[in-house]
């Protein structure tokens, strides 16, 4: 019976070692002039809807700089 307060007592000791502050996100990479391209002709073709053919159509043309 002497254990459980015991154990009780532990875990309240060790609960602000869980309560920390969480560790800050790693710096964000800036992207590259391709990645931003990407980025930019993903968000065009779908805000054109465009699906199969007609996305890889416009993909292709978009990233060779032809629009």
């Amino acid at each position: 019976m002497k254990l459980f307060p015991a154990i009780l007592l532990g875990l309240l000791l060790s609960t602000p070692a869980f309560a920390a502050a969480p560790k800050e996100a790693p710096p964000q990479k800036q992207l590259t002039k391709q990645q931003m391209r990407m980025k930019d002709c993903n968000r065009e073709a779908k805000e054109k809807k465009l699906k199969g053919e007609e996305r890889r159509s416009f993909m292709k043309g978009c990233l060779s700089g032809k629009k």
